[in-house]
């Protein structure tokens, strides 16, 4: 009982002394053995000082006075980006606003719960069959109406895309000319090409987002 006093005791001032509100288990491990780890984290976590984000992930904390509800001593944002930093990962958001963590290449299948948000994990891997990212046949409504535009240059951000125009697309737009149609192409019609052709959308979520793009656009005229 003594070492655990004691090295729950370490373990407070070493979290105090670190910069940020993120404290990953990892950082605290070397301070004990993995059972004298856990059980300092938890009494940590009893006195309010630490509130647990998900496995391995924790954030500093404060007990409010009146409800003595324990919470991050800071927003969720700050803290996903935190995580984020830590994990080496990338925040982005999804269709909804909620938080996506990009981990790249690694895999990584946990979730944060960040008070009333959730973080969710994506990778290399899981990206295409990600949620954010899929739609049924026909099904737009995971995909923004409003602000369209916006979401594709932040989608294309996200993932480094940018368009290219490539010689079948100049041979395409100048006999498209020569024949006397309109060419109605733009910038973000070009990034969706482009989000297409990296692999980043289906050419069903790419016509949801276009279809989404033209009629907000119309009905803005």
């Amino acid at each position: 009982m003594g070492s655990t006093m004691k090295l729950v005791d370490r373990m407070r001032q070493s979290i105090r002394r670190r910069s940020g509100h993120v404290v990953l288990r990892a950082e605290l491990a070397p301070l004990g053995s993995a059972s004298q780890v856990s059980e300092a984290l938890k009494a940590l976590q009893r006195d309010g000082e630490l509130i647990r984000l998900g496995a391995g992930v924790y954030a500093k904390a404060l007990r409010d006075e009146s409800t003595r509800e324990v919470m991050p001593a800071v927003d969720v944002e700050t803290l996903a980006r935190e995580v984020a930093l830590k994990l080496k990962a990338q925040v982005t958001t999804d269709t909804k606003g909620s938080l996506v963590l990009d981990t790249g290449d690694r895999r990584v299948s946990r979730k944060l719960a960040l008070g009333q948000s959730t973080v969710q994990y994506v990778n290399n891997r899981n990206r295409r069959t990600f949620t954010t990212l899929r739609m049924k046949p026909g099904d737009t409504s995971k995909f923004p109406t409003t602000n369209v535009g916006t979401y594709v240059r932040q989608l294309a951000g996200r993932y480094g895309v940018r368009y290219t125009p490539t010689a079948v697309d100049k041979w395409a737009e100048t006999v498209t000319r020569l024949a006397g149609d309109e060419v109605h192409s733009g910038p973000v019609q070009d990034l969706l090409v482009a989000l297409k052709r990296a692999g980043r959308l289906t050419k069903d979520e790419v016509a949801g987002l276009l279809v989404n793009y033209l009629r907000e656009h119309k009905q803005s005229v």
